[in-house]
């Protein structure tokens, strides 16, 4: 009876266990038509589209062509000296100073130069003109550029009066701070004749 009971017992439970993954089955046929209908009726947002269009990158080719024909137009200005007034960004002295041509440069603190000495700024950073500007990676080649200035000035700043006072612990303290100077004149801004 046992043997009876188990098998009644197992055939029951092996039904049973059909029903439910039968059940299971439908629940998730279900929840995956109710997810499309869902998508279906949802507003379009940020999270279920991002907000900006598809990026679409040029073709190889094109870009090579177009970027030849930005080269050939840059060269032929330089090589006519159409190009207008040329400026450029120089890295001087812990700082970044855009100049063009005569410039005065007002520098904090002193270089190893004396006055009347052209120096060059090697440190540059972008050369522009009217229509075009050449940018460094960070910095554009010696053989690229040529920025030249002439130091004409060494002097000392105005004195700055860094005063303490605590009338409470009878302090006063008074610091007179002079910096030293340096003006620079820029000369000449050159660009290569051609580019590669």
């Amino acid at each position: 009876m046992a043997a009876c009971c188990g098998r009644a017992w197992s055939r029951a439970g092996t039904g049973e266990a059909a029903g439910t993954a039968s059940l299971l089955w439908s629940a998730t046929r279900k929840s995956s038509q109710s997810a499309s209908i869902q998508r279906r009726v949802l507003p379009k947002t940020s999270l279920s589209a991002p907000p900006w269009p598809e990026i679409r990158l040029p073709d190889r080719a094109e870009e090579a062509k177009h970027h030849r024909e930005i080269v050939q137009k840059v060269n032929e200005q330089i090589a006519d000296r159409q190009y207008g007034r040329l400026f450029a960004v120089v890295h001087f002295a812990s700082r970044q100073w855009k100049v063009t041509n005569e410039d005065l440069i007002l520098i904090e603190g002193r270089i190893p130069a004396e006055c009347g000495d052209r120096i060059r700024m090697e440190k540059v950073l972008l050369v522009g003109a009217e229509d075009f500007t050449l940018l460094g990676r960070p910095l554009l080649g010696k053989d690229v550029v040529r920025v030249e200035a002439t130091v004409l000035e060494k002097t000392e700043s105005w004195p700055k009066i860094n005063m303490v006072f605590n009338r409470k612990c009878h302090i006063q303290r008074k610091k007179i701070m002079i910096m030293p100077q340096t003006v620079l004149r820029i000369n000449t801004i050159e660009i290569a004749p051609v580019l590669s």
